[in-house]
Formats: C-alpha cells, sequence, structure tokens
C-alpha cells in the first residue's frame, strides 16, 4: 500500500472516531441538534444528476420540436396517468430526460463500440436511450394505476359509511382522500380543487375519469354521473358500486391466477425438469466409476 493511500486512510479512521465520541459524550438533547442539523443540511445533487439536467435544458426544445401534436397528447395522458401534474413533470420535462437518456446511453455506446469493436452496441444503447423515458412513464403510469385499484374499495367503503353518517359529498370526498392518501387521493383532491374553482361535478369527475387510465375508476365515475342523472341515494349508489368492485377483482384475480398456470408449467418443462435430468445423469456417472476414457 502507498503511504499517500494510508494516510488518507488513518485520516478517515480519525475523522470518524472524533465524530463518534462527539456522539457519544453529547446529551441526548446534542444528538438530536446534530441529527436535526444534518437533516436541514441541503442535499447537494450528483454528477450524474446536474448532467442529465444540463442536458435537459440543452436539447429539450428539439425534442419537442421533433414531436407532432398528437404524440404530445398521448405523451401528456400518461403524465397524467403516471401523477406528473402532481409532482411537476411536465411535457418539457420528460422531454429534457429523454435527451439526456439518449446522449449518455450514446455516449457509452461509443465507449463500448471503441473497446469491443461492435458497432451493435452503439446502436442498442442508443435506441435504448431514445426509449427509456417512454418506458419510465409507462411504468409509473401502470404501477400508479394499479395502486388506484387496489384502494379503491375501501375509499368506496370509508365514503360510504360517511355519506350515510350525514355529510355531504364534497366534504366527504375531502376528509377520505385525506385519511386514506395514495395517487387516489391525489387525484381526488384535484378533482376537488376544479370544482372550488368552478367547474360543475359532472366536469369534474369526467375529467377525473379521463386522466386516469383505471378501469375501476371509470366504472366508478360512470355510476356515479348516472346516479346524479337518476336521482338515485348516493349511498345506495355507493354501495353497490363497492360490491361490484369487489366482485370485478375477484375475477381478475381468478383470471391471473388461470394465466398463472401455464406459465409455471412451461417453466418447469424448460427449466427444472432438463437440470434434474441432468442432477441424475451427473449422480449416475460419478456413482457408476466410469472413467472418461472409456467413453471416450
Amino acid at each position: 500500500m502507498s503511504p499517500v493511500l494510508a494516510g488518507l486512510g488513518l485520516s478517515a479512521c480519525v475523522l470518524a472516531g472524533v465524530w463518534g465520541l462527539a456522539m457519544v459524550r453529547a446529551t441526548p438533547e446534542g444528538v438530536e441538534h446534530l441529527l436535526d442539523e444534518r437533516r436541514r443540511r441541503p442535499q447537494r445533487e450528483s454528477l450524474t444528476a446536474r448532467v442529465m439536467a444540463w442536458l435537459g435544458e440543452r436539447y429539450s426544445a428539439r425534442v419537442l420540436g421533433l414531436m407532432t401534436e398528437r404524440r404530445r397528447g398521448l405523451i401528456q395522458h400518461r403524465l397524467e396517468a403516471a401523477g406528473g401534474r402532481g409532482r411537476g413533470y411536465s411535457l418539457a420535462t420528460y422531454a429534457g430526460r429523454r435527451a439526456a437518456y439518449a446522449v449518455l446511453c450514446a455516449f457509452a455506446g461509443i465507449v463500448l463500440m471503441v473497446l469491443t469493436r461492435q458497432l451493435f452496441l452503439l446502436l442498442a444503447l442508443a435506441v435504448l436511450g431514445w426509449l427509456l423515458a417512454d418506458l419510465d412513464v409507462a411504468g409509473a403510469a401502470r404501477r400508479r394505476q394499479a395502486q388506484i385499484e387496489r384502494d379503491l374499495p375501501d375509499f368506496l367503503d370509508v365514503l360510504t359509511v360517511t355519506v350515510s353518517a350525514g355529510l355531504g359529498f364534497r366534504p366527504a370526498l375531502a376528509r377520505v382522500a385525506d385519511s386514506l392518501g395514495g395517487p387516489l387521493g391525489e387525484e381526488v383532491h384535484l378533482a376537488l380543487q376544479q370544482m372550488h374553482l368552478g367547474a360543475t361535478r359532472r366536469a369534474a369527475l369526467a375529467g377525473l375519469r379521463d386522466r386516469n387510465e383505471s378501469a375501476a375508476l371509470g366504472q366508478l365515475v360512470s355510476a356515479l354521473l348516472q346516479a346524479e342523472e337518476l336521482g338515485a341515494p348516493l349511498t345506495d349508489a355507493l354501495a353497490a358500486i363497492a360490491v361490484d368492485l369487489r366482485q370485478s377483482f375477484s375475477q381478475e384475480a381468478r383470471r391471473q391466477a388461470a394465466r398463472a398456470a401455464p406459465r409455471m408449467s412451461l417453466i418447469v418443462t424448460l427449466v427444472i425438469v432438463p437440470a434434474v435430468v441432468v442432477l441424475v445423469m451427473a449422480a449416475l456417472y460419478t456413482a457408476s466409476g466410469i472413467s472418461s476414457g472409456v467413453l471416450g
């Protein structure tokens, strides 16, 4: 080990020891003060994050210029389904990330091509970088919509009890959204904000349905609008919707279980059975005492 590395290691150990001794000798209030001060200290962005931010600011306008109006509308819908509106993830941010991913992956592809003399690595990484932002948004939207569908039956049960207790529809929505939280609570709060700004209940609920790709949420909004048009009691409508959604979820679980059986059979046939056969043949060969020269 070189003297420089040894000195650096010794210095790090001394600093860690001083910090640990100060923590041990400090009072509980002092420890809490140190921890609070560390939490309040602004976190520095990593080098990768700074490079991606710089590339996004530089090339986001060019990426937006390559997109058609139809493509922009589709991406905007996916961003809303992924919760981009509540997190400030706009179309310009998406374009910046796409440009940054493309440039970084292309640079990595060039390095690998120079080292391995393989052109397909450059092409593969360039295509991956161009599609990585789309895959990221699609995955976030899929996870968020799945979370909304999982939270929806409990949301309806609590909303039914709250409305049955005599609370109005909008205050009940706000209270249940605050108590449950999550993506569904964010969407409900957004719909309530639109109502507060002057939108009708029908328009706000229709926007809630259009922003999300959840079939269960669309079914809920359609049933609520139908109950409002027909003048049906809201409590009975909510209870019926909750029962229908639970039945739909149970049927979907049965369908997923039915689709899982052939996949498991395929895995057993292609992976487990050949591995067992190889183990049995290897055990028989080892126990038989036959040398490889005789087989040759």
